[in-house]
């Protein structure tokens, strides 16, 4: 695979860190904030108390903001976004330690990148719970559950997230469009649609759930690697595979409507997995391909697919695909 590291957001991370000192530190003076309204210019702003709004509630002016809800909720009357860059680029905010709630967008940042999401909550707004258009974000501990379009959706590449719950959507658990991204320890149960869509290239899905969604409880595409990962009882494949040259490693896909992985090109790549009792099969790989201890069984249909291409057959080992 070519694995790209997203050296770039770590860059925009840490400058964002350094130049306002994160939300605790003094590169500027802390700023109390008890209304909504725009914050600007650049430095570390804080809740005073809980916000409401019909509307947009803050609108990020500056680049270099921080944000810290102390706690607080942001609430709106199904309108607008509970926290924006009102369609400008306000690189390197901070936004941490607080609930949205009931905005159109909770969280809708359509012009910026490198952004930091940190202990926040954004559920149960009336479209997206987050959206961010620009590359090399970081999510840590964040929550996007019961919005009734997308839970998170991110419009660009090179972003990690890590402990993310993105659950109960009625559009998908979580979307991101570009390349070279990293999702880790989370889970995207019960949405309606897709668990997690991550298009194109050079992504990691680690230790991670999606479970119960209505469609796919995984789709990637091509140069992808899956690595202790539980997709099972979703109502379409497990995982889905558009293209070529994927990894799924000591993981699991059962119960699933449809298969419980569905390599949709060639040099597929299995090792420790089990894919059982699948209603559209086990596994379905176009040779050439591997698989290493892949259990598959009691599937309806075949337990293992392999369709022999001009590269010649598939390699198995440990195999119990009966």
């Amino acid at each position: 695979m070519n694995i790209k590291l997203s050296a770039r957001g770590l860059a925009a991370a840490l400058f964002a860190m350094l130049l306002i000192g994160g939300l605790s530190g003094r590169a500027s003076a802390d700023t109390p904030v008890s209304a909504c309204g725009t914050l600007s210019p650049a430095g570390n702003y804080f809740l005073t108390k809980n916000l409401s709004a019909t509307g947009d509630c803050l609108v990020i002016g500056a680049k270099n903001v921080a944000i810290d809800l102390k706690g607080n909720t942001i609430t709106g009357n199904g309108t607008g976004s509970g926290i924006t860059d009102g369609g400008f680029a306000r690189n390197f905010a901070i936004i941490a330690n607080g609930k949205i709630r009931n905005f159109q967008r909770g969280v809708n940042l359509t012009g910026s990148e490198g952004v930091i999401l940190s202990n926040l909550d954004s559920s149960k707004n009336t479209d997206e719970g987050i959206f961010i258009s620009g590359c090399c974000n970081t999510l840590s501990s964040v929550t996007a559950n019961s919005n009734s379009d997308v839970g998170i959706d991110i419009d660009s590449d090179d972003s990690s997230l890590t402990r993310i719950q993105a659950n109960g959507n009625g559009g998908g658990g979580i979307l991101i469009t570009e390349c070279c991204n990293l999702l880790d320890a989370s889970t995207a149960n019960k949405n309606t649609g897709i668990g997690v869509q991550i298009n194109v290239d050079d992504s990691f899905v680690v230790s991670s759930k999606m479970q119960h969604n209505s469609g796919d409880g995984l789709e990637m595409d091509f140069d992808n690697g899956v690595i202790k990962t539980n997709t099972s009882n979703n109502g379409g494949d497990g995982m889905d595979f558009a293209s070529t040259v994927n990894l799924v490693a000591e993981s699991k896909s059962s119960g699933n409507a449809g298969a419980g992985i569905d390599f949709g090109g060639r040099w597929g790549i299995i090792s420790g997995v089990h894919a059982n009792k699948n209603a559209g099969g086990g596994v379905t790989m176009l040779c050439r391909g591997s698989t290493a201890s892949l259990t598959a069984q009691h599937n309806s249909g075949s337990n293992l697919i392999q369709t022999v291409s001009s590269d010649g057959p598939c390699a198995n080992v440990n195999l119990k695909a009966p």
